[in-house]
């Protein structure tokens, strides 16, 4: 298996890619090559093509979740080549916002399931479980089992005319089985990172190896950063790729840490497993 990050708010050695706010992934098993989130724009398919990334041969296009930065570029790798079905939680195209106090500031990706049957493009649902290909599999509805994991109130969405907290019910991972374990990849973790990695050890009753992705730790405190990491060595991670929404004083907790491999997955930078 082979993850090659597209986007991410910093670069790699890649010094020619863009870096902005957002997040995609292309992940190569022996079957397939699965585009996991679009970045926020343009910009994410210019590096994918400085990445020599075709659309050509991508079998599955997975949406973590219906905000701008993990969702936005979409529309330009359609426009571009990629017509395979698009895989999603529900829920991915309602109005999502950030609201502090009377305004609000739209976070949607910014595209419709109109738009999609415009341009023939096949939507299918991920309700919690689904299966792309033997050993490929896509997990949402997460249990809200540690409590500390809060959605921030700022996250909401607007659904017939009124205010509704953002539980990220849309929100899905992707798991895919290994010889030593299990590698989760995940978009923001609105839902909890635990809460995520939780749910999918409870579904599968496999060690999880290896996680990758936006953990949504960068508003947390040193204390909950060390639980965390902590409770994810007690279920038998061993390597950690937290990029994007992650923060830097996660990096700079996860670099005093002995029991865990770690590193940074900027725009271009890969890994193999």
């Amino acid at each position: 298996m082979k993850i090659t990050t597209v986007m991410d708010n910093r670069r790699g050695e890649q010094k020619s890619l863009t870096a902005e706010h957002g997040l995609s992934f292309l992940v190569e098993t022996e079957k397939s090559r699965i585009l996991f989130d679009f970045g926020a724009g343009k910009a994410a398919y210019d590096n994918a093509c400085k990445l020599n990334i075709g659309m050509e041969n991508i079998q599955y296009a997975v949406g973590s979740h219906g905000h701008y930065d993990h969702a936005g570029g979409y529309p330009e790798f359609v426009k571009e080549g990629l017509h395979c079905p698009l895989y999603t939680g529900t829920g991915y195209f309602e109005e999502k916002y950030a609201r502090d106090g009377r305004k609000a500031t739209y976070l949607g990706c910014g595209f419709n399931e109109a738009w999609m049957q415009e341009q023939g493009l096949e939507h299918r649902i991920c309700d919690g479980y689904l299966e792309l290909e033997s050993g490929c599999y896509l997990v949402g509805n997460f249990e809200r089992t540690h409590d500390f994991e809060q959605i921030p109130d700022r996250f909401v969405r607007h659904r017939g005319g009124q205010w509704v907290k953002d539980d990220f019910s849309d929100e899905i991972c992707m798991v895919l089985d290994g010889p030593e374990g299990q590698t989760v990849i995940v978009g923001c973790s609105h839902p909890g990172i635990l809460n995520i990695l939780t749910t999918v050890q409870k579904r599968f009753d496999k060690p999880i190896r290896a996680v990758f992705g936006g953990t949504h730790l960068v508003e947390a405190d040193a204390g909950r950063i060390r639980a965390t990491l902590e409770q994810m060595k007690q279920m038998g991670v061993s390597l950690i790729g937290f990029n994007h929404c992650s923060g830097e004083l996660l990096q700079e907790i996860m670099d005093q840490e002995t029991g865990l491999e770690h590193c940074y997955l900027g725009a271009g930078d890969c890994i193999y497993l």
